[in-house]
């Protein structure tokens, strides 16, 4: 036996070893199967064996029709497949019968096409040597499985969608894991669909692109979905078309994966929820697309005879080397060899010498491959996917436990006990306790990346709407979120990126009037800044004019006056229901809806949105959020023997004024003097409607707190300090009432209330009539 064929004796073995152990539906064996006969192939494409070639060839043909479901039964598959192996090696070591590969192949349906009609029966076919012939099939024998696409049939055009029952109840897990990975799958062609309009020659992008696609057609084949199947065979198809070399991505084609992507998303999303709702799947129109995927193969195929030759593919010896596969004396010393007896190929000399195994050579030559093509596999970080619901449990249980911990810490008994070592070991349960919660906390934060990227075809598209030329910078996407509070946060987000496109970056033609770059920028950032997550939104735009906003205003009746208004209060007029100053209503903003939901979101999240701009310079949105919805930072207070929380968020100071810094302004009320500034005083007892002595403001403190640019001074007994509690619903009963926002148990296992601070300033307008 010469060294080629060693070489395949050797992948043919491990092949065999493989297949041996190989049951029906097992997808993960099956892809390493395949690998291998991927291996097996490549060795063989260049080895004198045209019937092992074509076996592999049929057998890599029926291992992916397996692995798509395009093979009813996967029991009689693996069979074949074992057969199939056993007369390659028969094949190999010279002992098949003439013929013998191409009945084989024809009988399973595997035969290259044209070859089909002129082989015997699958009865008539005789089974690999050293095997015992097979009993004659029944007549009740289940039809041969369908064959699965061969390679000349990849970019026929699939069949037209038929209409499709909804799935047995059984496929519920298999659905529900299918959505949820396709939707990340589609997130991912999205993000780096993008990246090809600046490198359109990227192999590597191009790969990350087409290998979801690939994906989601395999799974949807094996679902069942074919219009699902079908519209993502037509994209890879169109992918791979690029990967070949034989198309260039243009904004065009860019365009069409990004509405493939769409569709795509509206499909799945429409299966969960006929599956969920026991009803046929409503089918989708998808001839439209499917035309414009053609379109752009076509104008492909007509700059294909235009294009540059390929460049050179990496030498086998180099990728051996780099790959500490074989040495570099030894490579350099096949090729001396080589170069004397040039039929002799690189991988046979190597292994005749005993410098390299078979297995190697085969892995070499897979690398040298893959390398040609641009192919890389992306490696992800290991994780665990753990239902939401179990994890806010935990979440839960961790708080309880945090409260119960305080309890007992704050018993008078147990304080009452000099005990050396019971307050060692409190002391190690408090920081087990915090541990164990920072750690759960940390369960449910997520990077801020994947929200942050899918900003970048909202701006894509909205500046392509308004013929504007924008670039979009990302910073700080490790930054770290609640996962709840993105999900929330992300129409918000939105609506100002949105805004920042429409309104605040100028046209080319006023950039270019007033010395701008034609392309204005966006500058998404996110950072952690005391105890709280920061997202700034940042343009090079125009500016927000504040005489305009305040003009609108005052027309609106919004205020009765634009005297002692700061900038920043006069900034968040534009929050205002049905607020805008858009001269032209347009498809994306203009109607004032956009910037009212950002308020009410960030009500909810109990967040803070800070505004700083610049006439003809730009605007800076900073969203201010807690890191999480579970927990709150805040600065506990006492108010007539209650204790209350206020957001450290909202909190600006403490302070004790001077009796001089007090005084009553008609129609304003009462106000405190800081730091030159009057700001209005408002007492918590009344506001929150508890009885108590009557204290001046001199004899006690106040609490700055700020909400959109408002300032208010609250006058309290007491600062107990700050403290982070788990937040409670106080119930339907206590729902309507405005100023306070939750509750939580302290450390006595009294409730404090946490305050809401909008609600306490508008509680304090309506006192005052």
């Amino acid at each position: 036996m010469d060294d080629q064929a060693l070489i395949l004796g050797s992948l043919l073995d491990n092949l065999a070893a493989e297949v041996m152990v190989l049951e029906a539906g097992d997808l993960m064996t099956y892809g390493e199967v395949l690998s291998r006969l991927e291996q097996l192939l490549i060795v063989a494409e260049g080895a004198a064996h045209p019937d092992l070639l074509a076996l592999t060839v049929g057998l890599k043909s029926l291992m992916e029709g397996m692995i798509l479901g395009q093979v009813p039964d996967q029991a009689q598959g693996v069979e074949s497949l074992t057969q199939g192996v056993a007369l390659g090696q028969a094949v190999l070591r010279g002992e098949a019968q003439p013929g013998q590969t191409a009945q084989f192949l024809a009988a399973r349906g595997l035969a290259p096409e044209g070859e089909a009609a002129a082989e015997p029966p699958p009865d008539e076919v005789p089974p690999p040597p050293g095997e015992a012939p097979a009993p004659p099939p029944a007549a009740e024998q289940a039809p041969p499985e369908a064959p699965a696409p061969s390679p000349a049939s990849e970019t026929a055009a699939p069949p037209p969608e038929a209409a499709e029952e909804y799935m047995p109840e059984e496929d519920e897990e298999l659905l529900t894991g299918f959505v949820n990975e396709a939707l990340e799958h589609l997130q991912s062609i999205e993000v780096n669909a993008l990246l090809l309009e600046d490198t359109p020659e990227d192999q590597d992008v191009i790969g990350a692109v087409f290998r979801p696609f690939h994906t989601i057609k395999g799974v949807s084949g094996f679902l069942n979905l074919t219009d699902i199947n079908h519209l993502a065979h037509a994209l890879e198809n169109m992918l791979d078309q690029a990967r070949a070399g034989n198309l260039l991505l243009d904004s065009e084609s860019i365009d069409v994966v990004l509405a493939g992507v769409d569709v795509l998303k509206q499909m799945i999303l429409e299966s969960q929820d006929a599956f969920q709702a026991k009803r046929m799947r409503r089918a989708f129109d998808t001839s439209a697309l499917k035309a414009r995927i053609e379109a752009v193969l076509s104008g492909g195929r007509e700059a294909e005879a235009d294009k540059e030759p390929a460049a050179p593919p990496p030498r086998l010896g180099e990728v051996l080397v780099e790959r500490g596969l074989v040495p570099q004396q030894a490579v350099e010393e096949a090729l001396e060899e080589q170069r004397q007896h040039p039929d002799k190929s690189l991988g046979t000399i190597l292994v005749s010498k005993g410098a390299a195994e078979p297995s190697e050579v085969a892995e070499g030559l897979k690398v040298q491959r893959a390398m040609t093509q641009a192919a890389t596999r992306q490696v992800q970080a290991q994780e665990v996917k753990i239902d939401t619901t179990k994890l806010d449990n935990l979440l839960d249980m961790v708080g309880e436990l945090v409260i119960a911990q305080s309890m007992v810490a704050a018993n008078p008994k147990v304080q009452g006990l000099a005990d050396r070592k019971l307050s060692a070991d409190l002391a190690q349960l408090s920081r087990i306790t915090t541990d164990l919660q920072k750690t759960t906390m940390a369960m449910r934060m997520v990077p801020i990346k994947q929200t942050f990227q899918k900003m970048v075809r909202v701006v894509r598209d909205t500046a392509k709407k308004q013929g504007k030329q924008i670039r979009l910078l990302l910073e700080g996407e490790g930054t770290e979120i609640d996962r709840n509070m993105v999900e929330k946060f992300y129409d918000p987000l939105v609506h100002m990126v949105r805004n920042s496109v429409d309104h605040g970056i100028e046209s080319t033609a006023e950039r270019q009037a007033t010395g701008k770059p034609e392309e204005g920028t966006v500058t998404l950032a996110a950072y952690h800044k005391g105890g709280a997550v920061c997202i700034e939104i940042r343009d090079d735009g125009k500016g927000l004019n504040r005489d305009k906003i305040l003009a609108k205003a005052l027309e609106r009746g919004l205020v009765e006056s634009a005297e002692g208004m700061g900038d920043e209060e006069v900034y968040h007029l534009i929050f205002k229901p049905g607020f805008s100053t858009a001269e032209v209503v347009t498809d994306i903003s203009g109607r004032g809806v956009g910037m009212d939901i950002v308020q009410k979101t960030m009500e909810e999240l109990r967040g803070k949105v800070e505004i700083k701009s610049l006439l003809g310079q730009g605007t800076t949105f900073t969203i201010g959020l807690p890191l999480t919805l579970a927990i709150i930072d805040g600065m506990v207070v006492e108010v007539a023997g209650e204790r209350y929380i206020l957001p450290t968020v909202a909190v600006v100071e403490s302070l004790r004024p001077r009796r001089e810094e007090y005084s009553t302004v008609q129609g304003r009320g009462e106000m405190i003097m800081i730091r030159g500034t009057l700001l209005p005083l408002v007492r918590l007892m009344d506001v929150v409607g508890i009885e108590g002595q009557h204290r001046e403001p001199w004899e006690t403190l106040v609490v700055v707190v700020e909400h959109h640019g408002m300032r208010r001074c609250l006058l309290v007994d007491k600062l107990i300090g700050r403290q982070e509690v788990v937040i409670k619903s106080l119930g339907e009963s206590l729902k309507g009432v405005r100023v306070v926002a939750g509750g939580a148990i302290m450390g006595d296992g009294k409730v404090g209330l946490i305050l809401d601070v909008e609600g306490v300033f508008k509680a304090h307008e309506a006192r005052r009539g």
